[in-house]
């Protein structure tokens, strides 16, 4: 079996909290440690954009990093640091488009320099960078990245990233980062004060029913995805289904207050979903 260098890297990471495994232990053991590593890309990059106190411009030339070797697997160049060697031999093993990891750099250029979206397109323009390369990563991991799969993968990835911005909303302006449209703001009479005081009022249940509906939209779209695939990959996506089935559910419950107490998954969630989609095949 193929070990990837930088694979123990990858698990001694700072851990985050994610709604969605990205390593699942029901992959197969190739594709699992593959798919470490390209989580581990994804995150070490979004922690550059995100944490810790640098400067725009310290966090975009740590990016730029990223884009440079990037453009010399492009061009074939095996001369790229330790984690780029990894992804080098991912992609040609899989056959990933490159493509992908420019669509989150893209994106992750994008987290330093812009923090306020005027309206919803914008911001799923973003998430088309943001989240759904990694979707189509993971059919491409499957050998089952057909184009329709990934019509529905970018359905439910653009679902999980909307859920994922309404669980963060607070740690999000804690950043001077709005995820909310401009426009909607104004039309829900919502006010950034009430993020930052955790003031979960009226207005913000309404916009709250508002932004769970579209949500519930989008993901019908992506639903055919689980069975339109086979295998471990199929019953993955049952599970991550029903996880952000599970959110909504909870998230459209009167008492759920966003800036509090946004719900998040535990590991007993996990089995239960497990057990169920098991017993559902």
């Amino acid at each position: 079996m193929k070990h990837y260098i930088t694979l123990k890297q990858g698990r001694e990471k700072k851990k985050h909290y994610e709604n969605f495994p990205v390593a699942t232990l029901l992959y197969p053991k190739q594709i699992r440690e593959a798919a470490i590593i390209l989580y581990h890309f994804a995150r070490t990059a979004d922690d550059i954009a995100d944490e810790g106190n640098l400067a725009k411009k310290e966090r975009l030339m740590k990016i730029q990093g990223y884009e440079e070797n990037l453009k010399k697997i492009k061009n074939n160049n095996q001369n790229v640091d330790p984690l780029f060697q990894d992804i080098f031999k991912i992609i040609d093993n899989f056959s990933i488009s490159i493509n992908l990891f420019e669509r989150f750099i893209k994106a992750f250029k994008q987290d330093i320099t812009k923090n306020r979206y005027n309206n919803f397109a914008q911001l799923t323009n973003y998430i088309d960078n943001a989240a759904a390369p990694a979707g189509e990563m993971i059919l491409s991991l499957f050998k089952q990245n057909t184009k329709q799969n990934i019509k529905y993968s970018n359905a439910i990835c653009q679902a999980f990233a909307l859920i994922g911005m309404a669980q963060d909303f607070n740690d999000d302006i804690l950043k001077d980062r709005l995820y909310i449209p401009t426009i909607e703001m104004k039309r829900f009479n919502l006010n950034i004060s009430d993020i930052q005081n955790k003031i979960f009022n009226n207005n913000w249940k309404i916009f709250k029913r508002f932004w769970l509906k579209r949500v519930q939209l989008i993901l019908n779209k992506g639903v055919p995805l689980k069975n339109n695939t086979k295998g471990r990959l199929s019953l993955q996506i049952k599970i991550m289904l029903a996880a952000v089935s599970l959110l909504i559910e909870r998230m459209q419950k009167d008492n759920c207050d966003l800036f509090n107490n946004p719900p998040k998954l535990s590991k007993l969630d996990w089995l239960v979903l497990f057990c169920r989609c098991i017993l559902l095949k």
